[in-house]
């Protein structure tokens, strides 16, 4: 009768662990989901970096750009 009850409660308790695992794994994605990668904030500030450096450049490239003809 103990080993049964033993049986059952370290079963309960490996669910109880892999449920809590799981709700950890969900929030993490959720988290993430939220927020941008590494590269891309690297690119961000790369980017916000070079703008500063070379202000004309940077802004006639950036014009050229909006400027250029859009093909459908």
């Amino acid at each position: 009768m103990h080993e049964w009850w033993a049986t059952e409660f370290v079963r309960d308790r490996n669910a109880g662990i892999l449920q809590e695992a799981e709700e950890r794994r969900l929030a993490r994605l959720v988290a993430a989901a939220g927020r941008s990668s590494l590269r891309a904030r690297v690119a961000r500030r790369l980017f916000g970096f070079a703008v500063a450096l070379e202000r004309d450049e940077t802004w006639q490239a950036v014009w050229e750009r909006l400027e250029a003809p859009r093909h459908p």
